[in-house]
């Protein structure tokens, strides 16, 4: 389930949170206690806060909200004006009163509809079935096809050990999922552009960061950073998933489209099924789309042997063309630059082309009006000039 249909419910009467979710069903309610509600912030849309005796600590849980980027609605016990005018300061968008379910309502709907106005850009999660298919090599390309269809990216690196992405790109450490955490309650658009790593072709990046700081990462971190570059990019890919441990999971749960990325091979398809009942379970299979890379026709493992075992059907195929890969990576190029016309190519421009996001007010990096992103990526246009 997206975001922007998740709402906290902070310190709610359980009659109240039993009523919200008979008239909401659609809604993914998330109760939590004021102490925890800044650190939910990330999973969610809009917030709605009980004023239940500890008033003081309910209007700090407004304000944190708020400068998540949370739309808030205080829900009060009577009208009263010095409560109103306080919470309107923290930052709440409404003020309700208690008895007032249908006006709590629908405050809770038009929060949801601005919440999925505002969100901006979209999440794409790249899952390796296993080591080795070339999942990286994907993240990377995907993101230099979607940055130069004109969406404004951010390819994030999640893997904590042996993360690839500085090296495809050919750049250097910086800025850190840690760094971005700890800073975004003063972080806007200048200092992050400032902030994040700039590869040539404009995609900017970001890592998990050097290992003794990495692997104190919790999952509550990469959920809030996600949700932030959300809301200043038009497309967040990321990398470096290779299981579901914690930070995978959070990762999954704050995407919008998970690529699970195969090769035509027994292991690697016997453990994409694996992947595929483990995101069934966690409610996630609807938001799976299978690519397998490294295509070739022809083979005894085709697309429909691979849909038939995995559970979903093929959603893409990426030509295998070593050479051409090779040697982008190499050169720290995307294979557009090295080889516009080959078939790996327009592949990779195929599946690019169903991952600009559609959202109202997804961050865009130049006028709307430009070529479709085959069009600019078979013509052989270089990015190396834009390098440094």
């Amino acid at each position: 389930m997206t975001t922007d249909r998740a709402v906290l419910l902070a310190d709610t009467p359980p009659r109240a949170e039993a009523r919200l979710r008979a008239l909401l069903p659609e809604v993914d309610f998330r109760p939590v206690v004021l102490a925890s509600a800044r650190e939910r912030a990330a999973d969610a849309g809009a917030a709605v806060v009980w004023l239940n005796g500890d008033a003081e600590g309910a209007f700090r849980a407004v304000g944190a909200l708020d400068a998540r980027g949370l739309r808030v609605i205080v829900v009060g016990a009577r009208k009263d004006a010095d409560l109103i005018l306080r919470a309107m300061r923290e930052g709440a968008k409404e003020f309700v009163v208690s008895e007032d379910e249908a006006g709590l309502v629908r405050a809770l709907r038009e929060s949801i509809r601005t919440s999925r106005a505002q969100e901006g850009g979209v999440v794409h999660a790249v899952f390796a079935a296993k080591g080795g298919v070339g999942a990286t090599t994907l993240a990377t390309n995907l993101s230099g096809a979607l940055q130069a269809g004109g969406t404004r990216t951010c390819l994030v690196d999640l893997d904590v050990a042996m993360g690839d992405v500085l090296a495809f790109l050919d750049l250097g450490g910086g800025y850190s999922l840690s760094d971005l955490a700890k800073n975004l309650s003063r972080l806007d658009p200048a200092l992050l552009e400032t902030s994040l790593l700039r590869h040539g072709s404009g995609v900017r990046v970001l890592t998990a960061g050097p290992p003794e700081q990495a692997e104190r990462l919790e999952a509550a971190t990469v959920a809030a950073a996600l949700g932030f570059l959300r809301q200043h990019f038009g497309a967040v890919m990321v990398d470096g998933l290779r299981g579901l441990d914690d930070l995978a999971l959070a990762a999954v749960e704050a995407s919008d489209r998970i690529l699970l990325v195969l090769t035509q091979e027994i292991p690697a398809v016997r453990d994409a099924r694996r992947c595929v009942d483990l995101l069934r379970r966690l409610g996630c299979e609807d938001k799976v789309t299978v690519v397998v890379n490294r295509h070739r026709k022809g083979q005894q493992i085709d697309d429909a042997v691979i849909a038939d075992t995995v559970g979903l059907p093929v959603g893409a195929v990426i030509a295998n063309d070593y050479p051409a890969v090779i040697q982008a990576v190499n050169r720290g190029a995307f294979v557009a630059d090295d080889a516009p016309r080959a078939q790996v190519t327009r592949d990779l421009a195929a599946l690019a082309e169903t991952l600009v996001p559609a959202m109202p007010g997804a961050a865009r990096a130049g006028p709307a009006a430009r070529p479709g992103l085959i069009g600019r990526l078979l013509g052989g246009r270089s990015r190396d000039a834009a390098r440094g």
